[in-house]
């Protein structure tokens, strides 16, 4: 069963090496070898978190001679924006249940 859009992405963020990659790409598309240096984990997990990255929407790569380049996905903006909007709607309701819990408190005390 494959995972909704909002799923996926929210996922892939959920990581903060995968959140890292991401900063590094935003500076600039990079090579696969240049992405994962200074990382305390293997190549294979660096490849494993830009593969998720990739279902996400968030990057993309493309092939330059024998290597892969990873960047930005265009898409991946859009993404994150509806992550946004998502996530204000989810605190909108914790404001409004607190408030009234508050209210409650108070009317007991």
């Amino acid at each position: 069963m494959r995972m909704p859009r909002f799923d996926r992405t929210l996922a892939a963020l959920a990581d903060p090496t995968r959140r890292k990659l991401l900063g590094r790409l935003a500076r600039n598309p990079c090579r696969a070898g240049v992405l994962a240096r200074g990382f305390t984990i293997s190549r294979p997990a660096i490849c494993k978190h830009t593969r998720l990255l990739m279902r996400a929407g968030l990057i993309k790569s493309r092939k330059q001679g024998r290597e892969q380049i990873y960047e930005l996905a265009p898409e991946g903006s859009t993404a994150i924006k509806e992550i946004i909007v998502e996530l204000e709607e989810v605190g909108r309701f914790w404001e409004v249940a607190l408030a009234a819990f508050k209210r409650y408190a108070e009317e007991k005390a």
